[in-house]
């Protein structure tokens, strides 16, 4: 393959790039990583038809032109991985650009040969490549876990080893004091690593913004919006589970059922707002009191429904106590005090009892509370 064949597919795909990342921030405009993208790939693709159509001609305005646009379409790429993993631009980004367009105009006054401009260029990029690949890895928070992030990071290592070919080459020209050619490796690494390296890296960043999209949709299936805690459907679902697990082990259930006492005074006094403040924070504490295996959902309205496997009626009087003293030390706005009455049942010994029924004891059992003068539990 020529350089000119390589370098017309490697704008095409740019541009094709750009297209589907437009189309998906249309969608969604709310998504800024989908903007830089398309912006990274129409930056690109223009710079790279600039340096195509130059030829190599040591024009400085048509150089600092392109080769300004490549690597501030490589800046604007990194902007979109930051955007994705909601993390802030740094301020020193644009200087990475600036200081690459005096560095090139030095050069070219100074009348360098080419091979030490692609010395320059191929630092730059590599050190773009490099903050891509910083910023994905702490995104993810480690080694990539799913085959899209293997993907995302298998083609910013691609692309690494192609700017680590262009220096090796660029230097070995610099030594002997040739000119850049266009022989098979050179184009290979000026084009086709690169058009590989961005077709498999956009795809990849294109199926991490699906893959959290549905993550995403399938976390708001199960939780509630307000609390964050699972929802009535999930929680009776993973309840049910939990409870057939116990009967087929032969191993202690509990149900927890509480409610905010006197709730409605919240929403009378201080307004809906206040009152979704109070869920909230009654939310957060009664999943901070209870263990990592519990299950801790929202019922519906100012009630919330625990799940406590391997709890016996011993150890539900001893959480029930524990869920009351946590919440009666909370006070909304940091002096209207709180209260919750809980209602505790236990799975019979012989596991002769179903999820309606266990549910409608709890529910007893909360009424209980309630008639004992709230701010307490019963089992």
């Amino acid at each position: 393959m020529d350089s000119l064949t390589a370098g017309i597919i490697l704008i095409l795909l740019q541009f094709c790039i750009a297209l589907v990342m437009a189309g998906v921030f249309f969608a969604a405009p709310t998504e800024n990583s989908t903007r830089y993208w398309a912006i990274a790939g129409t930056s690109i693709a223009i710079g790279a038809l600039i340096a195509i159509l130059n030829n190599r001609e040591p024009r400085v305005f048509v150089l600092l032109t392109g080769s300004g646009l490549i690597i501030g379409g490589l800046i604007y790429q990194w902007f979109g991985v930051l955007a994705f993993y909601k993390k802030p631009r740094p301020a020193w980004a644009w200087s990475i650009c600036i200081a690459f367009l005096l560095s090139l105009a030095i050069l070219m006054s100074a009348d360098a040969p080419q091979p030490t401009r692609t010395l320059l260029f191929g630092i730059t990029t590599m050190l773009l490549h490099a903050l891509c690949m910083r910023s994905v890895w702490q995104g993810q928070e480690g080694p990539p876990q799913t085959f899209v992030q293997r993907l995302v990071q298998g083609a910013l290592l691609l692309l690494l080893i192609g700017d680590v070919l262009k220096l090796w080459i660029a230097g070995a020209h610099l030594m002997d004091g040739s000119t850049i050619s266009r022989s098979t490796l050179e184009v290979v690494t000026t084009y086709v690593i690169p058009t590989v390296g961005t077709v498999l890296f956009s795809i990849g960043l294109l199926l991490l913004y699906f893959e959290r999209t549905i993550e995403e949709n399938r976390h708001l299936a199960t939780h509630d919006e307000l609390s964050k805690l699972l929802n009535r459907r999930a929680i009776v679902a993973a309840g049910e589970r939990e409870l057939e697990l116990s009967v087929r082990l032969q191993r202690p259930l509990t149900l927890a059922f509480i409610d905010i006492d006197l709730f409605k005074r919240f929403n009378d006094q201080f307004g809906h707002a206040a009152g979704d403040t109070v869920l909230i924070e009654v939310a957060d504490i009664l999943q901070k009191t209870c263990r990592s295996i519990d299950l801790v959902g929202r019922y519906g309205g100012e009630e919330f429904l625990v799940v406590l496997p391997g709890v016996d009626i011993n150890g539900a009087a001893v959480i029930g106590q524990r869920l009351v003293n946590a919440i009666r030390s909370y006070r909304f706005r940091g002096e209207h005090p709180v209260t919750i009455s809980v209602g505790l049942a236990t799975l019979p010994l012989d596991g002769n009892c179903s999820w309606d029924q266990l549910i409608r004891r709890a529910d007893a059992a909360l009424y209980e509370a309630k008639d004992m003068g709230r701010n307490r539990f019963c089992v």
